[in-house]
């Protein structure tokens, strides 16, 4: 009997350990950093409507830094047509590396889109999760809210929160 008690109370205290995991994080300790890019061109895309899929890999200046080594790379995934105005819903895999193939911040998530577009219209923004980061961003999570510039490229405003 006494493992038994011991189960249930180890158990409780874990779903009451848990709990903690997912409050509302009180917006102290942000750490913001901007991207900026030029024009993305797919570099290949297989497919047409669900299921497509764009690739591409572009240059990035960091926080007003252009320095070797930093790039986005990134895939988006049609996942279905003809909803919110006739757009779709593309899920997103992009790879933000620092420097450093080391340091990167890893971005998920999903956005609608034109339908008949590449991407998002000018002047358009859309908030995506990063799910996670590797060294000097080790552990980083929170959103960043990507903006279609036009012609001047692409502006991604991170908020992290990095233990």
């Amino acid at each position: 009997m006494e493992t038994k008690s011991s189960v249930i109370a180890l158990s409780a205290v874990a779903v009451l350990a848990g709990v903690g995991i997912f409050l509302p994080f009180d917006g102290e300790s942000i750490q913001k950093l901007t991207v900026t890019h030029g024009v993305v061109e797919a570099s290949s895309t297989t497919g047409e409507g669900v299921g497509a899929v764009r690739s591409f890999l572009v240059d990035t200046v960091v926080n007003g830094v252009d320095a070797e080594g930093q790039y986005m790379v990134g895939t988006l995934t049609t996942l279905t047509g003809a909803v919110e105005d006739s757009g779709e819903v593309r899920s997103s895999d992009l790879i933000f590396v620092m420097g450093s193939e080391a340091d990167q911040l890893v971005v998920g998530g999903i956005s609608f889109y034109p339908q008949s577009g590449q991407t998002l219209a000018d002047g358009e923004d859309t908030v995506r999760p990063v799910i996670g980061g590797a060294g000097a961003y080790l552990g980083a999570v929170g959103q960043v809210t990507s903006t279609n510039l036009g012609a001047d490229g692409w502006s991604h405003v991170f908020e992290l929160v990095i233990p």
